[in-house]
């Protein structure tokens, strides 16, 4: 390798090769040193082209590329195997692996014939011997053949059996894998997942040993001792209600849900209680809000809701740039305030204006008008859509049809059952208030509330005549703290309108004279930005606001908007394609492309966030780049790319060769083999294994995704690996993989795939001549 460190360890590990491999039956054959010498040179050779080779592999684009793609197609065809096997009552682990490798033909064969597998692993060894191999060695065969079935019996095979072997994949979830997940939740879902009795077996009597020990224990803090023992006697009866349910399903409690039929018009069970979960909770709650979209797609009414979703969208990612950019000390810059203007449009256009094709008439007009405004004229902020969303909220509430009617429903049901909410959390729960309450709506003014007003921003709007439009930011303060936000656009003439009829209420308060030069200077229109802002102060003064008239004034003029705004139309000019599409690519910084979109491609198909509404998915991008910022921080593809290279260093493998070394070759002398596992320390480690990989799930994602969801996906992921046959064809697959990557020049991929095809056919014809 050119590196003194790693190429000592390496002489050191082929030395005790070369003993225990070839000196063990070459010393009865032959005493001549020079064969011994030609084999080592010949390995030597090998490592040394290979070595080479490896420092032109990308390692980055490997493991989020090609590596990521075998890894989440063979998750597809698990999936599609589970799907096809729901057909049948019971099947047995033969037949799941009969119906994965009829969708995964190519590799059938290999994976599941010893005879088959070893011929593969023969030539596959070959091909590599043929691209590192100087080309004399190459051509003496006894050599190559010696140096093949070396690396394929002693290598390649025995490494591969290790490793697929599923008792081993549930050791590396126990060791790679935080204590911080064995939770008494993913306890449960483990618990809850478990179909072999078995395995309940083996969890029984290890919860029994552990309840007898606790028992012969001195109690000591005699609270905590009670707490374990309550613990430990709570799972064992779950295992029991698990065990009876594997022999018998339909005393699951929980079959009822799971199996009730999807009609949002089956009625809500009588002799069920039913808690009232507001409405606000409802739109705030993943789990509550895709049973509310069942019912509202059921009943033909989803247009209010899939608005409500896009503004919310919207409003998420548009607070995650600002605040992103104000950490960085910077605004958004005009390109991104483009960029979200122009999503502003789109939406506005599917569902507010005139031509929308799911036009929703029930929203304020003066609603809409004011929103027409600020879309053309004003800044884009997160609260632009505010008013729209509380006019969908009131319709939802109000409208008996809707949120009333799917609190009867057994939609409501089976989500009352997921959320699992007890009643002081019921009890908490608001009845009334929006979700979103920064859209004006008149307030309850409390004797010590606080109104203030400001003008950041100023356009100028109208085609054939312009007017400069006021961006009036009016905030309030209530007596327990609590803050509400609008944005109120005002031309000067209305705010001159209004002036006059209060007037003769408050003579103090004077607003700054119009001029008929000047009225569109760039300099003129600061300047009475700045007067006007003045104006405002008194306006809102806490002892101009005392009288009930004036108040009654100030309240109705804030709460009415612009007649000035121009109207909203698709811009011609824009590619529809360049509209902000919050999806798992578009809203990702280039800087954060790596291991965010690894993290949402591998989301996407263990929990099936495709087939999932944009919001869930905006959602779940909003949380992953928050767990990728505080796992890596700012400059996230250089930390990675400092990763890989300290993973390449030659100190990084010289500790590898060492730990190789001593763990095959401790003390100098070939290690004994590992003792056998019993079958319980076996269905131990798969049960615990299954425990953590539920637990590595934070709560905040299964809150988005939906517990439930989460169980069922962790539990296919696990059970994908449960089986040696479809792990040897994912470890055949990627080996392929870097195969290719080492040898980009090569034509490996098509090589490979003729020698598949010819192992295949001949196996058939073997397995036919058998029958015979």
């Amino acid at each position: 390798s050119g590196v003194t460190i790693i190429d000592e360890l390496f002489n050191e590990v082929l030395d005790l090769f070369m003993r225990d491999f070839i000196d063990e039956w070459y010393k009865d054959i032959s005493k001549d040193e020079e064969f011994k010498f030609e084999v080592r040179k010949t390995i030597q050779s090998v490592v040394v082209n290979l070595s080479a080779k490896l420092r032109d592999v990308d390692f980055i684009a490997l493991s989020t590329g090609p590596f990521l793609t075998d890894l989440t197609s063979h998750l597809r065809i698990f999936k599609k195997t589970q799907e096809r096997l729901r057909v049948f009552t019971n099947y047995s682990p033969q037949d799941e692996i009969r119906v994965f490798f009829e969708l995964e033909s190519q590799f059938g064969v290999i994976c599941t014939d010893r005879e088959a597998e070893e011929v593969y692993v023969r030539n596959l060894v070959d091909i590599l011997l043929y691209l590192l191999l100087p080309k004399p060695s190459f051509q003496c065969y006894p050599m190559r053949v010696l140096i093949r079935e070396l690396i394929t019996t002693t290598c390649m095979i025995p490494t591969m059996d290790t490793i697929v072997e599923p008792d081993y994949v549930n050791q590396c979830f126990m060791a790679w894998l935080k204590d911080d997940c064995l939770t008494s939740d993913s306890f449960l879902s483990a618990i809850h997942c478990c179909t072999s009795p078995t395995e309940l077996d083996h969890l029984e009597d290890r919860l029994q040993k552990d309840i007898q020990r606790l028992r012969a224990m001195d109690s000591g803090n005699i609270t905590n001792w009670r707490q374990q023992l309550d613990s430990l006697m709570y799972a064992l009866r779950q295992v029991s209600i698990r065990y009876q349910n594997v022999f018998d399903p339909g005393l699951d409690p929980d079959s009822t849900i799971h199996n009730a039929h999807n009609d949002a018009t089956q009625p809500f069970p009588t002799n069920k209680p039913c808690p009232n979960i507001p409405l606000n909770f409802i739109l705030g709650n993943s789990i509550s809000l895709k049973y509310f979209i069942d019912f509202m797609n059921h009943i033909k009414a989803e247009k209010f809701l899939y608005m409500w979703l896009s503004v919310d969208c919207f409003r998420d990612e548009l607070r995650s740039r600002v605040d992103m950019a104000a950490a960085d000390g910077r605004v958004i810059s005009d390109a991104e305030e483009n960029m979200f203007r122009k999503e502003a449009k789109r939406i506005y256009l599917e569902g507010l204006s005139e031509d929308a094709p799911n036009r929703i008439h029930d929203i304020d007009s003066r609603v809409v008008a004011r929103l027409e405004t600020a879309i053309t004229s004003l800044p884009i902020t997160p609260y632009l859509f505010d008013e729209v969303q509380e006019g969908i909220y009131n319709i939802l509430n109000k409208d008996k049809k809707y949120y009333h009617t799917f609190r009867k429903s057994m939609l409501y049901y089976r989500c009352l059952t997921e959320l699992d909410l007890n009643q002081d959390q019921l009890d908490m729960m608001s009845p009334e208030e929006p979700c979103s309450s920064s859209a004006f709506k008149p307030v309850a003014i409390s004797p010590n509330g606080r109104f203030s007003a400001d003008i950041p921003h100023v356009s100028m709007v109208g085609k054939d005549k312009q007017d400069a439009l006021y961006g009036v930011v009016l905030k309030y303060r209530g007596d327990h703290g609590e803050e509400k936000q609008w944005i109120v656009p005002k031309t000067f003439e209305e705010i001159k309108k209004f002036q006059t009829r209060i007037s003769d209420q408050l003579p103090s308060v004077n607003l700054p004279k119009s001029s008929f030069f000047s009225g569109l200077d760039k300099d003129y229109i600061s300047n009475r930005k700045e007067a006007l802002n003045g104006y405002l102060k008194g306006l809102f003064d806490d002892a101009t606001l005392q009288s009930p008239e004036v108040l009654e004034q100030v309240m109705e003029f804030i709460s009415s908007g612009s007649s000035n705004a121009s109207d909203i139309a698709p811009d011609p000019e824009n590619d529809p394609d360049d509209s902000l599409q919050f999806d798992a690519n578009s809203s990702l910084d280039d800087e954060e492309n790596i291991p965010l979109k690894v993290l949402i491609l591998l989301t996407d198909e263990v929990f099936d966030m495709k087939n999932r509404n944009q919001w869930f998915r905006t959602r779940m991008v909003t949380f992953l780049r928050q767990i990728v910022r505080a796992t890596f921080g700012g400059k996230i593809n250089l930390k990675i790319q400092e990763y890989v290279e300290w993973l390449t260093s030659p100190e990084y493998i010289s500790e590898m060769i060492t730990l190789f070394k001593d763990s095959f070759w401790p003390d100098g002398k070939w290690a004994d083999p590992s003792p056998a596992r019993t079958a319980s320390s076996i269905s131990l480690t798969k049960f615990m294994g299954h425990t953590k990989l539920q637990g590595m799930i934070s709560d905040e994602l299964k809150n988005i995704i939906g517990k439930d969801t989460v169980r069922e996906g962790v539990d296919m992921v696990f059970r994908m690996y449960q089986a040696k046959e479809m792990n040897r064809l994912l470890f055949y697959k990627m080996l392929e993989t870097f195969i290719e990557a080492v040898f980009p020049d090569n034509k490996i991929r098509s090589t490979l795939s003729l020698l598949r095809n010819n192992i295949n056919t001949k196996a058939i014809i073997r397995r036919h001549s058998v029958v015979k």
